[in-house]
């Protein structure tokens, strides 16, 4: 049985944990306590997934765990596409898995949203400068493709992780304050910015289909 180590147990890591909680794998949780961690035989593992978001001591937590896994294990680290703003912590963590562990998998993720994430949520009454594109994920995508990752043994691969159909933050905002009786979000310029980002080549490499494709669909089901 693959044993798989999950160092984070945040809202993707728990939802991740569920899934992959069946007769086929042995799956734990793991807390930023690198000791801990060794103690419970956290990093004695076939795939170590990280899911802490890069905050305090993000790097170090990181460096520690790198170096207790085997160079055998296949690692998943859950980025971010703030990697093409630049963030320099997003960076720099991709880079430290590069080096610290061949073959390793990153995973750019857009916007997590689903359930009661909500984008028109957070910006409930707020005034933005300008419009944007969404560059959204489900969810459940992220954790149905993480298990296909699993499944298939994938090595050294980057993959933008969005739907593929995705719109104006100014249209989502707007459907979810109908959908929801959020407060309006207004928008200073209309001009819509932001990379263009595609989930081509993990549907190709993967042969996956996303649960969500269209972002205007991710709370159907909520909202119902």
């Amino acid at each position: 049985m693959k044993k798989i180590s999950i160092l984070g147990c945040g809202w993707v890591g728990k939802a991740l944990l569920d899934a992959l909680n069946t007769n086929k794998y042995k799956t734990i949780c793991l807390s930023r306590d690198i000791e801990e961690n060794s103690m419970r035989g956290g990093y004695n593992c076939d795939v170590l997934v990280i899911a802490i978001p890069p905050r305090e001591c993000y790097l170090e937590v990181l460096r520690e765990a790198l170096g207790r896994v085997e160079a055998s294990t296949q690692v998943i680290l859950l980025s971010s596409i703030s990697f093409y703003d630049g963030k320099p912590l997003v960076i720099e963590a991709e880079g430290l898995l590069q080096r610290m562990h061949e073959g390793a998998v990153i995973l750019r993720l857009g916007g997590l949203m689903g359930y009661d994430r909500i984008a028109g949520k957070y910006t409930a009454g707020k005034v933005l400068t300008s419009d944007a594109r969404t560059n959204y994920v489900h969810r459940d995508d992220v954790v149905g493709i993480i298990e296909s990752i699993i499944a298939q043994d994938v090595r050294d691969e980057i993959f933008d992780v969005v739907a593929p159909i995705q719109c104006s933050k100014k249209e989502i905002f707007a459907q979810n304050t109908e959908a929801f009786g959020f407060e309006k979000t207004e928008f200073l310029s209309g001009d819509e910015r932001g990379k263009v980002l595609v989930p081509t080549k993990l549907c190709e490499h993967l042969v996956y289909t996303f649960l969500k494709k269209d972002v205007k669909a991710f709370w159907q089901f909520e909202s119902d």
